[in-house]
């Protein structure tokens, strides 16, 4: 009997800036990846305790899901807005794909109560995230997005 193993496909990372989650996303992504990622989200999100929060997501490369990682992620998307996730800036400078991936990202979020807005730069997006009243350091947003691939 043959042993198949699934591998991760997709890359990320994530910090959690005071109450703004920010995650440079290098696509394209399988499940296996996804599930990781929900792990480090939520180990993130809910140890800095906070009731509202909002995300700033790089798209990098060939920034899709495939179906099933897609499935995955709504569900763990609606979690996160029940428990506080409020607004999300998606940066598409680095996407190979921006308008599939654009209305993949839309797809996520549709009837979800967290505001979605899409950017080309990293300024855009902390500036529209601070607008929104969140506190994060421009500077450490900045480096964050500069030292990952």
């Amino acid at each position: 009997m043959a042993t198949f193993y699934n591998k991760q496909h997709g890359e990320f990372s994530l910090i959690m800036n005071q109450d703004v989650v920010l995650t440079n996303a290098v696509g394209p992504w399988n499940l296996e990846c996804i599930e990781q990622f929900g792990i480090d989200y939520a180990t993130s999100v809910y140890s800095a305790k906070v009731s509202r929060w909002a995300d700033i997501i790089m798209l990098q490369g060939e920034s899709l899901l495939v179906p099933d990682a897609e499935k995955d992620l709504q569900v763990r998307i609606a979690r996160a807005v029940e428990t506080g996730l409020s607004h999300v800036a998606v940066v598409m400078c680095k996407s190979e794909v921006k308008t599939t991936a654009k209305l993949q990202m839309k797809r996520l979020y549709r009837n979800l109560p967290a505001e979605l807005a899409f950017f080309e730069t990293v300024q855009e997006a902390i500036d529209w995230i601070t607008e929104h009243g969140y506190r994060c350091e421009a500077s450490v947003i900045e480096a964050f997005f500069d030292d990952t691939p």
